[in-house]
């Protein structure tokens, strides 16, 4: 069951695995994959990184969230946050990677737009861009789910300057505005999450397999290949990715062995 070559798969899918074993079971079903920068797969390690060049794979990078705050009214905790991003992008770079994916602000509890936090985060986006032109990576920045959530919830929110689009499939089926990102984006898209749920029901974001929810893989796939973006298949588990491929495949939009 393997993916064609412009869809893979996460490696934290196989968290619990050291990276270079995480990036063999990927390798069994497609050519691309995404690190998640972070905890036991984190590239600040040598041995990751080092891991990440033998695998032979194409990668795309998932950059750190946690604790960042892109969007802080406080100009020290902003730069810590570009000042990680560095750090990963600097090792992203060493690896060869095609993508890096940073978060905008997030916080669960809705809020109102804050013209502060906005302008700072606008501050971050324009180092982000400094360091893509630096280190010769692009960026791309992902859609959040939930209304109020962050400055980047759907399409017209945030101006991403020069940076890219990641469009997360299962966030934007949350919001009730992945049509809107699909037929008007606003934004350059570069890379694409895919994964399913059942709209505002989900709101805890399950990544579910593809055919379970509202998510039309055939609708996504269309404009990530008009726009030759990649695709990481945002799963959790390894029978999510084998029903997910089944999916795809009943559906003709990935050939068959």
């Amino acid at each position: 069951m393997r993916l064609p070559p412009d869809i893979g798969l996460p490696s934290d899918i196989w968290e619990h695995l050291p990276l270079g074993a995480a990036l063999e079971r990927v390798a069994e079903y497609a050519e691309l994959s995404e690190i998640y920068s972070g905890d036991g797969h984190t590239l600040l390690s040598a041995e990751n990184r080092r891991a990440a060049h033998e695998s032979g794979l194409r990668l795309t990078v998932h950059g750190p969230w946690e604790d960042l705050e892109p969007a802080a009214t406080s100009e020290r905790r902003r730069r810590q946050a570009v000042a990680t991003h560095r750090r990963h992008l600097e090792a992203a770079a060493e690896i060869g990677a095609v993508r890096y994916v940073a978060h905008p602000d997030f916080d669960e509890r809705a809020r109102r737009r804050d013209p502060r936090r906005l302008a700072a985060l606008e501050r971050t986006l324009e180092d982000l861009a400094g360091l893509q032109a630096e280190l010769g990576v692009p960026v791309v920045v992902e859609n959040m789910p939930g209304s109020g959530t962050s400055h980047f919830n759907a399409p017209g929110d945030l101006d991403l300057g020069a940076l890219g689009f990641v469009l997360d499939t299962g966030h934007a089926a949350i919001t009730g505005v992945l049509h809107d990102f699909l037929f008007a984006p606003q934004a350059r898209l570069q890379h694409v999450h895919l994964h399913d749920n059942r709209g505002p029901a989900d709101a805890d974001d399950p990544h579910g397999t593809l055919g379970t929810g509202v998510v039309d893989a055939r609708l996504v796939l269309a404009a990530a290949r008009a726009a030759q973006a990649t695709v990481i298949l945002e799963l959790l588990d390894e029978r999510s990715v084998r029903d997910s491929i089944a999916h795809l495949r009943a559906r003709g939009l990935i050939p068959g062995d």
